[in-house]
């Protein structure tokens, strides 16, 4: 089930029976241009009413009329537009976090000219600062589906946010400015900076005899087995793949795969939390890449197991973002 944002009022017909709409205010007012030439209209019409000129009347209320008639048009680029999310990609501290909106106008007219203002915030802590605004402008088609995406400069590790979304347009003639607001949770996993040395820690062993044949080692291959999920992509056949036979994992016998812990004693050298987290940061990326199994473990509570693939790993660089935050 999906939750989506519709302007003002829903369509005719829903684009699925199995979501939910949330009814969002659009609000219209004048801008700087529309005040002027509200007053320039207001100083025609007390002319034509002291030399009672029937052309200046004419000329008056004509523009009167296209002064209201811009007002519908404004309103009406926003109402009934149906916004959406997608889940953000997780990232490393120091890289740009992507923000997709969907927006669907497919039971909607053309809306061109539609800015949409975002300022990222912090999710789970009061002291990281707010970041500047980043302003996108969209065209968006008539019967139509489209992304909008967002880029956002992450500043530490944690949970960002997109905050809150300011959607705004000044179509056709710029005299108003209708806008709406959007209060989206749609929240980025940002990860500690892999800073630090390549070189992985000592504790570092080799697994028995009994796992002969589960690993992906570099000993004798004795045949294939269905990929699963979480399978390192290191041991996939991508050859029997491109010749559609189906994903298959690389199996070798021998003393199996390397295995490594990543303990937070071992980082006990670096002074600052931040550059630990970034050190085990790196050797899980490290580990990862060179196809060994792995466990992170950040005090003494934690029990994590050996495994490896990216499941594992999302998993472990999880926990290092999330370390010390309530």
């Amino acid at each position: 089930m999906t939750y989506s944002v519709v302007l003002e009022r829903l369509p005719a017909e829903s684009t699925s029976p199995a979501d939910i709409h949330i009814r969002q205010r659009v609000y219209i007012f004048l801008t700087r241009y529309g005040l002027i030439f509200s007053i320039n209209l207001l100083v025609m019409l007390l002319g034509a009413v002291n030399y009672n000129n029937s052309l200046a009347y004419a000329l008056t209320f004509l523009l009167a009329g296209l002064f209201m008639v811009s007002m519908l048009h404004t309103y009406n680029n926003l109402r009934g537009l149906i916004i959406d999310t997608a889940p953000a990609d997780p990232v490393f501290a120091g890289q740009q976090a992507c923000f997709p909106l969907l927006l669907d106008n497919r039971q909607g007219q053309f809306r061109p000219a539609i800015d949409f203002q975002i300022q990222a915030g912090s999710k789970k802590t009061r002291r990281s600062k707010a970041l500047p605004v980043k302003i996108n402008s969209a065209d968006v088609g008539g019967d139509t589906l489209q992304t909008l995406n967002f880029y956002i400069d992450t500043v530490k590790r944690g949970y960002l946010l997109p905050g809150r979304i300011k959607i705004s347009s000044t179509w056709p003639i710029g005299f108003f400015r209708a806008w709406s607001y959007l209060h989206l949770e749609q929240a980025c996993v940002v990860y500690p900076c892999p800073l630090g040395t390549k070189i992985l820690p000592e504790q570092t062993r080799l697994d028995g005899e009994e796992q002969s044949g589960t690993g992906i080692g570099t000993e004798d291959f004795i045949g294939f087995k269905q990929y699963r999920v979480g399978d390192s992509m290191r041991a996939v056949d991508w050859k029997a793949y491109a010749r559609e036979r189906g994903l298959l994992t690389k199996r070798f016998s021998g003393r199996g795969t390397k295995k490594i812990l990543i303990d937070w004693q071992q980082t006990s050298h670096l002074g600052n939390v931040e550059q630990r987290l970034s050190q085990l940061c790196l050797w899980v990326v490290e580990a990862e890449k060179q196809g060994m199994q792995y466990a992170l473990t950040l005090s003494a509570n934690d029990n994590s197991q050996f495994d490896n693939g990216e499941i594992h790993k999302h998993r472990c660089l999880k926990m290092l973002a999330e370390y010390g935050l309530n």
